[in-house]
């Protein structure tokens, strides 16, 4: 599948040709970029369909640090992996939303294998299966084309997953906690979807 920008459709916020206030409160997602499903914050958006470039982090900190430094542009969709549930909890978004609306950056989407938690603004979590768990999210490089679809409930990738998780032998890293309970915790608990039982 061709990895183009649909410029017509690449704006999620306030000011886009095509804004249409989807809803309140939340819904779920599916499509090849989240297979068993992610949750959305349906006030964080204002445009129904969308196209953007993927700029992906193994951490929330590494994301902050991009802000930061001046590295997110407008349109960008940042994908912070890792965060789930084999890596026993996530991260807290807030501080990443607020580093973007204090930079007056107001057209980047988040994507998360973590909860959602406190974060606002334009937000997707518990993307599942995990990066953790070998999910999609888990193959996604900077600059592949993720596209929204809020009314028809989708969220897909424009790239051959299935050829990237074959070419890649060995499993995607991992975040360990070393001796003890919580290294237990990691290796036993399983997906979101699953309700994090053992």
């Amino acid at each position: 599948m061709q990895s183009q920008i649909n410029t017509q459709t690449a704006a999620p916020f306030k000011g886009s040709a095509a804004v249409v206030r989807a809803s309140q409160g939340f819904a779920i997602l599916h499509g090849s970029l989240a297979p068993a499903g992610c949750v959305i914050r349906l006030d964080g958006f204002t445009t129904e369909a969308y196209d953007g470039r993927a700029r992906v982090f193994e951490s929330a900190g590494d994301a902050l640090a991009a802000v930061h430094a001046g590295q997110i542009r407008d349109c960008d969709i940042v994908i912070i992996r890792h965060e789930g549930d084999m890596a026993y909890r996530a991260d807290d978004l807030g501080d990443i939303s607020a580093a973007l609306e204090g930079a007056g950056i107001e057209r980047v989407t988040l994507i998360t294998d973590g909860h959602i938690g406190t974060c606002s603004g334009s937000v997707i979590g518990q993307v599942a299966p995990s990066a953790s768990a070998r999910g999609p999210i888990a193959y996604i490089n900077d600059d592949d084309i993720i596209h929204i679809d809020i009314a028809a409930r989708r969220i897909d990738i424009l790239a051959d997953i299935d050829m990237r998780r074959a070419a890649r032998m060995q499993k995607p890293g991992q975040k360990t906690f070393g001796a003890g309970a919580l290294e237990k915790y990691a290796r036993m608990v399983t997906s979101v979807t699953r309700d994090g039982s053992f």
